[in-house]
C-alpha cells in the first residue's frame, strides 16, 4: 500500500521536452495556488474590480517571481529530490538540467518579475514579492526544513505573503482584511504540509529532513493538524 501511494505521486519516466523541464522546475500547481491567493487579496482590498493593466501585471510579476523561488528551492534541494519518490522525476533530481542552468533560470525569473512589479504595479509589492521569494527560497529551504520540525511553522510566514502582496498590488498600502487573510493562510499551511509529510514519513527520514512526523511521530503530528 505504500508503496503504491508512493508511486501515484511519482511522474511518469521519459525524456521531456526542454521548455517542459524549465517549466515543471517552477512547480506551476503550487504557483497557481500563490497568484491565486494574491488575486483574492486584490479583490478584497478595494470595492471594484481592479485595473485590468494593473491586475495582468501583477500576475505576471507573482507568477515569474513565484516559480523562481520554487526553481531555486529545486536546486538546492537536488539531492534530496533525487532520493524521494514524490519529486525524483524532476528535471535537477533527474540530472537533465545543471546546477547552473537552474540557478541561471531562476535569477532571470526572478530578475524579470520583480522589474514587471516595479514599473507597472509599484515598489511596495515588488518588495514583498521579493520577501517572499527570500523567505521560501533562502530561509525555509536552507536554513529551516533542514534543521527543525517546526520548519513549516516557520516558514509558512512565506506561503501567507500573497494575499498581503494583493492588497499592495490593488491599493499600494496594506489593510487590515489582508492581515486576516495573511493569518488565515499561515494558519492552513502547517496541517497541510503536516498532513502530506505523514504519507511521506518514510522518505523524509530516509534523506534526513527533520519533519514532524519523522521526529515526534504520528500522533503528535494529528494533534498539531
Amino acid at each position: 500500500m505504500r508503496a503504491g501511494m508512493s508511486q501515484t505521486l511519482a511522474r511518469p519516466a521519459g525524456l521531456r521536452p526542454r521548455w517542459s523541464q524549465y517549466y515543471e522546475l517552477t512547480k506551476p500547481r503550487v504557483v497557481q495556488l500563490i497568484v491565486f491567493c494574491a488575486r483574492i487579496g486584490m479583490l478584497l482590498a478595494q470595492p471594484g474590480w481592479p485595473d485590468p493593466g494593473r491586475l495582468v501585471a501583477a500576475v505576471a510579476g507573482i507568477w515569474l517571481v513565484a516559480g523562481a523561488a520554487a526553481a531555486f528551492n529545486c536546486l538546492i534541494e537536488q539531492h534530496i529530490d533525487a532520493k524521494m519518490a514524490r519529486t525524483a522525476w524532476r528535471a535537477t533530481a533527474k540530472g537533465e538540467l545543471t546546477r547552473p542552468q537552474a540557478l541561471l533560470f531562476s535569477a532571470v525569473l526572478c530578475a524579470l518579475g520583480s522589474a514587471v512589479l516595479w514599473m507597472w504595479v509599484n515598489p511596495l509589492t515588488m518588495l514583498l514579492t521579493f520577501l517572499t521569494f527570500v523567505g521560501y527560497a533562502v530561509v525555509y529551504t536552507v536554513v529551516l526544513k533542514p534543521r527543525t520540525p517546526q520548519n513549516i511553522v516557520i516558514g509558512g510566514v512565506a506561503g501567507a505573503i500573497p494575499p498581503l502582496v494583493g492588497a499592495a498590488a490593488a491599493t499600494g498600502h496594506l489593510e487590515l482584511g489582508s492581515w486576516w487573510l495573511f493569518a488565515l493562510v499561515m494558519v492552513w499551511t502547517p496541517a497541510h504540509f503536516w498532513a502530506l509529510a505523514l504519507l511521506l514519513r518514510d522518505d523524509y527520514r530516509a534523506v534526513g529532513i527533520p519533519m514532524l512526523p519523522v521526529v515526534k511521530g504520528t500522533a503528535a503530528t494529528a494533534r498539531g493538524i
